[in-house]
């Protein structure tokens, strides 16, 4: 297989995933489709991200690129019309995702997590599936105890959705204008996720709002692209069969003050406790790059966002 190829490790009910594969729906891609199970233990994903357990997780030979803020700007360097950002305002659509996926996403995840009706739609998932969310989300909230604070996360969610509902008030088809981007991904997170998660929370947050279940429409028909399977065991040997991108080093104005090739852990901020270790190999504005090795695939590059992450020596 060529390292060209576009590997997406996911599940289809993951709705973080979702974001990209709408993606690939804009930009009219051909990709491969790597199933990965939902909760752990994720066998075949964990060689190539040395621990990294969240879906998704983009491939490209023997780079793996973790966190869909990095996927999304990779995806816009490489294919960029059409683009992400149709109204021209990268930095604002970017900026947006610390919103989208802090304070509106812990939003309905708590509704979810303290819902009468989770599952009450037809989801393929593990029986253990809400107690390892369960695991993840402790930072953020205890889940045994969300149901006497359910109507002040209803109300947050209310106040959020409006954002969305100022923006398609002029019957506009997408949230910045003809053309659908990277903030209408952002927005959708949370209606596309309720609805499968707890639908009754859905009809509740959303139902009396026929503007955005028609742009959810409209987003819903545009597709993911050219979707192909692949197996499990043939992504981690595309990573074992070929080499990682040229490290890029330290980029000389970063603050980081970590030596390339130092031994460093890069952990998610939030809820995901994970930590990947492995040796600083290059550092941009935005990103972080590690170089591991694991006995199944290899030497791979890890590429992480700085946003959301922390980096300190190992």
């Amino acid at each position: 297989m060529a390292t060209h190829e576009l590997i997406l490790h996911h599940y289809d009910e993951a709705p973080f995933a979702e974001k990209i594969r709408m993606v690939f729906g804009i930009k009219n891609l051909t990709w491969r489709s790597v199933i990965q199970p939902s909760a752990m233990p994720k066998p075949d994903l964990i060689p190539l991200t040395g621990g990294y357990r969240r879906t998704p997780v983009f491939q490209v030979g023997a780079d793996i690129y973790c966190d869909t803020q990095l996927i999304a700007a990779w995806l816009e360097a490489q294919h960029p019309q059409p683009s992400l950002f149709p109204d021209g305002n990268p930095g604002l659509g970017m900026a947006l995702g610390s919103w989208a996926n802090g304070p509106y996403v812990v939003t309905s995840v708590a509704i979810y997590m303290g819902a009468e009706d989770p599952f009450a739609g037809q989801l393929d998932l593990p029986a253990h599936f809400h107690e390892d969310r369960k695991k993840m989300w402790r930072r953020q909230f205890d889940t045994d105890a969300l149901g006497p604070r359910l109507a002040g996360y209803r109300s947050q969610l209310d106040a959020h959705t409006d954002f969305v509902n100022r923006q398609l008030a002029d019957g506009r088809p997408f949230l910045l204008g003809d053309r659908p981007g990277w903030v209408d991904m952002h927005a959708m997170w949370d209606p596309w996720f309720l609805y499968r998660f707890a639908p009754g929370e859905a009809e509740r947050a959303y139902g009396r709002f026929p503007a955005i279940a028609a742009w959810l429409a409209r987003l819903a028909a545009i597709g993911q692209g050219t979707r192909v399977e692949m197996a499990n065991a043939e992504a981690l040997d595309i990573a074992r069969d070929h080499e990682p991108l040229p490290a890029t080093g330290i980029d000389a104005h970063d603050p980081i003050g970590i030596a390339a090739g130092t031994p460093v852990k890069v952990s998610p901020a939030d809820y995901a406790e994970a930590e990947v270790e492995g040796e600083l190999v290059g550092t941009t504005v935005s990103s972080v790059t590690l170089r591991r090795n694991d006995p199944r695939v290899g030497t791979v590059h890890v590429h992480f966002p700085k946003i959301g992450y922390s980096v300190a020596p190992a």
